[in-house]
């Protein structure tokens, strides 16, 4: 009897602790909270796709990114970069962004550079512009007091990058995978904002070659999660990813988690409370359909069925259904993925999600092929009672 008492006793205590620390996101209610200014000469915004994004001192800060301002890209458009960086400050939990923008300059054009938010401010690195990949990482420091925008270089990166991942876990930085002209890559690569002079530094690679993935850092786990993404070498079809990985900080050890319920690419994510939540992605089947077009174009001598393939192409692209607009989550004490019951309004593709003070934002994005749009979505979190 004693026993039973002891044990139904330490039940009693433990059991209520862990449903208090597993606080779980049972569903987003989203809003279109803003509109990013237009670029160029343009009368109304079209937004931007490869933005960076991230909170700072209560500030929301959206920097660079791509559109094509005149026309798609299969009807001959180019594709135009920014420099533009655009602060809204003292963002609150129960408001919309109402307060007007600023703006600045960031020191070059750039977009599809890995990004997180940190103490010391949002980090940019990598990412590309019309002279090619960049190597420069940069941090963007709002200070309220002033309502000045700082920016400051941190060390480069050992080469050129774009479309990595990045996040932080404490002090520390951790960037993945990313493509380079030859294709994905497998690299895994850290840096220490408190001893920014040892630069960036090799740990284990990943378990494979990829861009476009979500990373999260997490620190009560002790680990740097990695999921979904596209794998790229020259002249082939992208594979897309439905893996999922947790690296353990400690062992420098990956490990190989429960995959994603469908393959993912060019995703956002945040953790909140005690999941992992992914929002939207691309699930590959317009792209992929694109890419054997592309290369069979390539390799067709004749210029009359060339143009043809060119035109089914542009019907491809142009025709695009839109993106994912489902919500997945993997609880961090659970085994298994599971999709929220609500969706987005849209899904929106290669673009970041910042969390702070229960909501959730996701500054423009692309939302077809070549299209952009202007909107910040704000995503409030309702947690499980």
């Amino acid at each position: 009897m004693k026993i039973i008492h002891l044990t139904f006793l330490l039940n009693s205590i433990l059991i209520p602790n862990v449903i208090a620390q597993n606080r779980s996101v049972e569903r987003i209610d989203w809003e279109i909270s803003a509109k990013l200014p237009p670029t160029l000469n343009q009368q109304e915004s079209i937004g931007l796709a490869g933005a960076a994004s991230g909170i700072h001192n209560g500030a929301l800060i959206v920097g660079g990114g791509t559109n094509f301002p005149d026309k798609m890209p299969w009807l001959g458009g180019k594709k135009h970069y920014y420099d533009l960086a655009i602060v809204y400050p003292n963002i609150k939990a129960q408001k919309s962004l109402t307060a007007s923008p600023v703006s600045y300059k960031l020191p070059f054009n750039l977009a599809y550079a890995a990004t997180c938010s940190t103490e010391k401010g949002i980090v940019l690195a990598g990412g590309e512009n019309e002279k090619g990949l960049s190597s420069k990482v940069l941090i963007l420091n709002w200070k309220p007091q002033d309502e000045i925008l700082t920016i400051q270089y941190l060390p480069d990166l050992p080469f050129g990058i774009t479309n990595a991942s990045l996040t932080i876990v404490g002090k520390v930085l951790y960037l993945a995978g990313g493509e380079v002209p030859s294709g994905a890559k497998q690299q895994f690569l850290t840096l220490n904002l408190e001893h920014t002079t040892q630069g960036w530094t090799a740990l284990t690679d990943l378990p494979n070659a990829c861009s476009h993935a979500v990373l999260l850092g997490c620190e009560k786990s002790g680990q740097v999660y990695l999921v979904g993404g596209r794998s790229k070498a020259a002249g082939a079809v992208s594979e897309i990813s439905d893996r999922f990985y947790a690296y353990d900080i400690k062992k420098d050890l990956w490990k190989q988690m429960p995959p994603l319920p469908f393959p993912l690419s060019a995703a956002s994510g945040v953790i909140a409370g005690d999941d992992i939540l992914i929002f939207s992605g691309d699930v590959g089947e317009t792209f992929n359909k694109a890419e054997r077009l592309i290369i069979a174009i390539e390799n067709e001598k004749d210029e009359h069925k060339k143009e043809i393939l060119n035109k089914e192409k542009a019907t491809v692209q142009s025709t695009h259904p839109g993106f994912s607009k489902k919500m997945l989550k993997f609880n961090l004490f659970g085994h298994n993925w599971r999709q929220l019951n609500n969706q987005m309004p849209y899904g929106t593709v290669t673009v970041n999600a910042v969390v702070y003070q229960n909501q959730v934002f996701i500054a423009g994005g692309e939302i077809r092929a070549g299209v952009r749009t202007p909107n910040i979505l704000t995503g409030k979190l309702k947690f499980t009672k």
